[in-house]
């Protein structure tokens, strides 16, 4: 019996749906997202590719960042990828400081929650920022295990001598306060305020790649750099 040959429209079909779910999988299951700024650092780093969980918080409309079926919100300490809310252009990534109802307030860089603050012991490793893009920064900053009142931990960076005040503001309702781990150079909610839920996209889960330009296999210039691989950040969970 002859073999069936398929024919040039039956392979472009084939062709075409694989694509389909594969953008609907990326649209409503999960999605990569490289980072591209050194907001979140130390937990990501300049060059991390993440996968995030787009089915975290909710059901989403194939295509759309609208939720057909919403599940429960962000936890305080969820590192979430979202649409920014000032002009809405650009995703960020940032930390979930501050739930609906919450009083959140920064007072000379310990940030206070509903008028407690948040536990902090200083980090004296510094390792995690060997390969920091600005060395003066890098012997310059302080590093501290911050403790949320939920009892997780996460590590945030400052380099900055000054200290600085913010708040106190309680967040509305289904919105949130976001924070960079980089304490001193984030742009999150000390700048262009709440996150409404509607913008997030969804949870950072884990690294699957990671590229470091600061410390490349070859360099010929700025043009072109052939990014060394920091092999030790594969698989490492977004915490």
């Amino acid at each position: 019996m002859d073999k069936k040959t398929e024919t040039p429209f039956q392979t472009f079909r084939s062709i075409a749906l694989a694509v389909i779910l594969a953008l609907i999988f990326r649209s409503v299951i999960a999605s990569p997202y490289k980072i591209p700024s050194g907001s979140m650092i130390p937990t990501l780093k300049i060059g991390d590719f993440i996968f995030v969980s787009k089915l975290s918080y909710g059901l989403k409309i194939p295509f759309t960042n609208k939720n057909l079926i919403r599940f429960a919100g962000p936890k305080r300490g969820d590192v979430i990828v979202f649409v920014e809310p000032e002009k809405e252009k650009v995703d960020f990534i940032k930390r979930v400081i501050g739930l609906p109802g919450d009083k959140i307030e920064v007072k000379s860089d310990i940030l206070f929650i509903n008028d407690k603050a948040v536990e902090r012991v200083e980090d004296p490793n510094k390792d995690v920022l060997y390969d920091h893009p600005f060395p003066t920064i890098q012997s310059m900053a302080r590093l501290y295990t911050e403790t949320f009142p939920e009892g997780n931990q996460h590590t945030i960076m400052e380099f900055k001598p000054r200290v600085e005040d913010f708040g106190p503001y309680v967040v509305p309702d289904d919105q949130y306060f976001m924070m960079g781990d980089n304490r001193d150079s984030s742009s999150d909610s000390r700048f262009w305020g709440f996150l409404p839920r509607d913008n997030i996209r969804g949870k950072a889960k884990f690294i699957w790649l990671s590229l470091d330009s600061v410390n490349p296999y070859f360099s010929a210039s700025k043009k072109f750099v052939i990014p060394s691989i920091r092999f030790h950040r594969f698989g490492k969970k977004v915490n």
